[in-house]
């Protein structure tokens, strides 16, 4: 289920120099990973460059000389949670089903690999010319369409962004993560950037309304992505990381058209792809060998059993220590040069978490 409908196909718009303009290697596709707090502008910035698509107004690479056309399609996680909880028969009032939660998730990112998926694709077209005896002959071509998938949820974690980036790579497209924020807090800057702001957006929603702990947990546990220049080098990627823009969608100066640019203006080649079974047990024994991804995986489920161990008078306080002790945690371990470090450090996060 598409939270807004594909856009119909329309003709390329490039712009020769100036924001936006891509080099020859980008990937056919895009898969544009969304992550914020709620309330930053995930969904609307989404809509509103869907239907700039629709109507052929949105700023395109223009050295997609093979491509005749665009479409745009909306892949939301909320829409597919919605979608379940309702079939299920749960009111707006009831509480999160982290089950349906998981299948949305899911669900989602099965739409997107479909949508990407990498078959020629779109309507063949005749191509009338003179023929070598001066009677007309007819010629078929392909016209490929170009899709501009976005991903939209919190994705707070960069684990979660990961699995969309594996999507782009299998599909072969490109991926671009989109941090949407709202402004800076009160207090300055911080990683989950306007969470004071999109609180305050959230508020306002006739419907729709996350928790109000939702934004506590953002504070906590959000995993900032870290924005990066355009990469057409697969090599320069690390483990949690591909191409990032930051758009502020509270700055005075916001406008969808310039954020697009700059999402275009990271549009880059498609991952390598990993064809045989000798490259994929060869990228699973990476990750495996992986230590911090390792100390990632184990610190998030002592987290959830040290949760799930406390009682419900002191279960968000419990909650707020083990994850800030994670969170550092997981900051030092991506520092560190050794076992020997990597394995103190473990060994003082579990002391915490017991204590």
């Amino acid at each position: 289920m598409d939270d807004a409908v594909a856009s119909r196909a329309h003709p390329a718009r490039g712009v020769d120099g100036g924001v936006g303009v891509g080099c020859a290697r980008e990937a056919r596709d895009v898969l544009v990973v969304l992550c914020g707090v709620p309330g930053s502008g995930k969904t609307t910035l989404a809509r509103a460059v869907c239907a700039m698509i629709d109507a052929g107004e949105a700023v395109m690479p223009s050295k997609m000389s093979c491509v005749s056309s665009f479409e745009a399609h909306h892949v939301s996680v909320d829409a597919h949670e919605r979608a379940l909880r309702d079939a299920a028969g749960a009111r707006p009032e009831d509480a999160f089903d982290a089950e349906a939660w998981k299948s949305a998730r899911a669900r989602a990112r099965a739409r997107a690999a479909e949508l990407l998926c990498d078959e020629d694709d779109g309507d063949e077209e005749e191509d009338g010319g003179d023929g070598g005896g001066g009677g007309a002959s007819t010629s078929r071509r392909r016209r490929r369409v170009r899709r501009v998938v976005f991903a939209d949820d919190n994705n707070y974690y960069a684990s979660m962004r990961w699995e969309w980036f594996q999507i782009a790579r299998e599909r072969g497209a490109a991926c671009v993560c989109a941090y949407v924020v709202a402004g800076d807090d009160e207090n300055g800057h911080i990683p989950t950037g306007g969470v004071d702001i999109a609180r305050e957006r959230n508020a306002r929603r006739a419907s729709d309304r996350v928790p109000d702990e939702a934004f506590s947990r953002a504070r906590r546990t959000f995993e900032a992505p870290s924005t990066r220049s355009r990469l057409d080098d697969e090599s320069s990627l690390s483990l949690w990381s591909f191409p990032t823009v930051r758009i502020d969608t509270h700055a005075c100066d916001y406008d969808v058209a310039v954020a697009w640019a700059s999402i275009v203006a990271a549009w880059g080649a498609a991952p390598k792809k990993l064809r045989t079974a000798e490259e994929l047990e060869s990228a699973r024994e990476e990750t495996r060998r992986n230590a911090a991804h390792a100390v990632d995986v184990r610190s998030r489920k002592a987290v959830s059993l040290a949760i799930a161990r406390a009682d419900a008078s002191s279960r968000a306080r419990v909650a707020a220590i083990v994850n800030d002790a994670r969170r550092e945690l997981v900051a030092r371990v991506r520092k560190a040069k050794s076992a020997d470090e990597l394995e103190a450090l473990e060994r003082a996060f579990y002391a915490r978490v017991d204590a």
